[in-house]
């Protein structure tokens, strides 16, 4: 996600209060692995997006087990 400002070793501080928005970089389950992923909402279809273009979009279909875990609100990066 080096694409969204986040780098290996950083700490993301995550807010599980927040609905997630169409652009917000979350952290999800998705079939029983954590992702960083950024949140889209398009034409009534939603999609994790990696900063990675090596790594296809993940669409949120029905029967898969996906869980938005929380919203990133903010990195934090060692010195």
């Amino acid at each position: 996600m080096t694409g969204a400002g986040i780098h290996t070793g950083d700490i993301l501080i995550v807010d599980r209060a927040l609905e997630p928005k169409s652009g917000n970089v979350v952290i999800a389950m998705v079939n029983g692995d954590f992702t960083v992923k950024k949140y889209h909402h398009i034409d009534g279809r939603c999609f994790l997006l990696a900063e990675n273009p090596h790594f296809k979009p993940i669409e949120i279909t029905e029967g898969m087990q996906v869980e938005v875990w929380g919203v990133v609100s903010y990195v934090i990066h060692k010195v």
